[in-house]
């Protein structure tokens, strides 16, 4: 995978983690519940941009 297709893909990504987090903090009501769901959705978030992150050029 290229550089500019995994930029693409990690911005892509995380703009959907990030309405993921939104719409769960809108939704559920229990605060403490939000948080968990949040801090789980960042977590899961750092595998793929990692992994993206790290991607070379092909050669």
């Amino acid at each position: 995978m290229n550089t500019k297709k995994a930029r693409q893909l990690n911005i892509i990504i995380s703009v959907l983690f990030a309405l993921t987090m939104l719409l769960t903090s809108y939704f559920v009501a229990d605060k403490d519940l939000t948080q968990n769901i949040v801090l789980i959705l960042i977590t899961l978030w750092f595998i793929p941009f990692l992994y993206l992150s790290k991607s070379h050029p092909e050669k």
